[in-house]
């Protein structure tokens, strides 16, 4: 039996939504809403279309969460649900990822040591930035980043090149490195 204040794990959740309690689905809507939300937003950028993918999202698992019994991290599961589906949804919007040929990318070292320039105390700038991107690009920047995708996953998902997700991450960091120069010499 439950003590009132112990949180409900995943499964008895999951349980509770198969036997068709009320609470079983509120609570995992609460638990991974606004975490589905965040990355399906990250990559379409638009609220409204966010908030419909994340709802769509939550209708999809919850009219079969028998499938959902067998899934040992719930968590990780919603947010590859959440990328594909985002990514689906900017391919619809014609949004297509292409290969980038004869592309210069500079060794691992220089992108090593560019990423920990200072952005620490720039994430707003930075976010800024990224939405300037073009969309394609953008969606490179966000799923490594802040889904941690590996670079190589993310060619897989787009159906393109690991070099041109390369070239792309590396040209996205030098306009977003451009822009927060500028930003520091208008600030």
């Amino acid at each position: 039996m439950k003590v009132e204040n112990t949180p409900y794990t995943d499964k008895e959740l999951l349980i509770l939504c198969k036997s068709g309690t009320e609470l079983g689905y509120s609570q995992l809507y609460h638990r991974y809403s606004k975490s589905v939300f965040n990355t399906v937003f990250r990559l379409v950028t638009e609220v409204s279309e966010a908030e419909d993918l994340t709802q769509d999202i939550f209708v999809s698992i919850f009219s079969d969460i028998q499938k959902l019994m067998d899934i040992d991290n719930l968590g990780a599961w919603l947010k590859r649900v959440s990328i594909n589906k985002s990514i689906s949804h900017l391919r619809k919007k014609k949004v297509y990822f292409s290969d980038v040929e004869n592309s210069n990318i500079i060794d691992e070292s220089e992108e090593q040591l560019l990423e920990k320039q200072n952005w620490d105390n720039k994430i707003e700038e930075i976010l800024k930035a990224i939405e300037t991107l073009p969309i394609d690009t953008k969606t490179i920047v966000n799923l490594y980043l802040f889904e941690n995708i590996p670079q190589e996953e993310i060619a897989n998902m787009l159906g393109i090149s690991n070099t041109t997700v390369r070239s792309k991450y590396h040209r996205a960091k030098k306009k977003i490195l451009q822009s927060l120069e500028q930003t520091m010499s208008y600030g």
